[in-house]
């Protein structure tokens, strides 16, 4: 469902519940009048980066045992129920490493990096995952983001806050005037735009050395929130 068709539903219900009355909706004095709404929503899924790095002297012994610690930690992340669809490799090289001495270059090994992006579907094992995949052969964690599995939910609640906002402030102003609301003319709506939470959180495995016995890694979501602002033409009663 996309956001304007949400805020079209929303407009709808909104003018059903507003009385009309002809030309007087159309011909009585207007009130514009600006709504804000925020709504929070916990996340419900997670996405880990995760870096193995190799060096050596032989760039096919270098790629190979570069190979070697992703496949374990690959394995590792599969064993904690981690399917296959939700691990891709989202980047891969091989490079050259020199030493430089007076004015001269000279080859000294060669260091392989991969990186795999995990979907993680249920919270509660994302401090799992980072523990096995460090303990498997994983170098660091390079990024933990938090996000929702269904955005659209938490677009619905900040836009029905908004416009619930901007009647209030409709109906005190109307008050005040001595009148009342008997329509609309126009509306328009914008949010925020929905954010994950995102954390850089290098992580080497040394910190891991423990093995078994290290405490689980403390894991944290959260809130996300998202804010939105409506902008209502009322019409008033003569």
């Amino acid at each position: 469902m996309t956001g304007k068709f949400i805020f079209s539903l929303l407009v709808a219900a909104f003018m059903a519940a507003v009385p009309l009355n002809g030309a007087l909706a159309m011909e009585g004095p207007g009130l514009s009048v600006q709504g804000t709404g925020q709504a929070k929503l916990a996340p419900d899924q997670a996405s880990l980066s995760l870096s193995v790095m190799s060096q050596g002297q032989s760039a096919q012994e270098v790629q190979a045992e570069n190979a070697r610690k992703m496949q374990a930690v690959t394995e590792a992340v599969k064993a904690l129920g981690v399917e296959d669809r939700f691990i891709r490799t989202s980047g891969i090289s091989l490079q050259p490493q020199y030493d430089y001495k007076n004015g001269e270059r000279k080859l000294k090994g060669y260091a392989a990096n991969n990186t795999i992006r995990v979907d993680v579907k249920e919270l509660a094992k994302v401090g799992r995952v980072i523990d096995s995949a460090l303990r498997a052969g994983a170098g660091k964690v390079d990024s933990l983001e938090f996000s929702l599995n269904a955005p659209e939910r938490l677009e619905q609640m900040a836009l029905r806050n908004a416009v619930a906002d901007a009647r209030s402030k409709a109906e005190t102003i109307a008050s005040a005037l001595g009148k009342s609301i008997v329509g609309l003319k126009q509306v328009s709506e914008s949010n925020s735009g929905y954010m994950t939470r995102s954390y850089a959180m290098p992580m080497l495995a040394a910190a891991k050395t423990n093995g078994e016995a290290a405490a689980e890694t403390p894991v944290s979501p959260g809130e996300l929130e998202l804010s939105a602002t409506v902008q209502i033409e009322f019409v008033l009663s003569e």
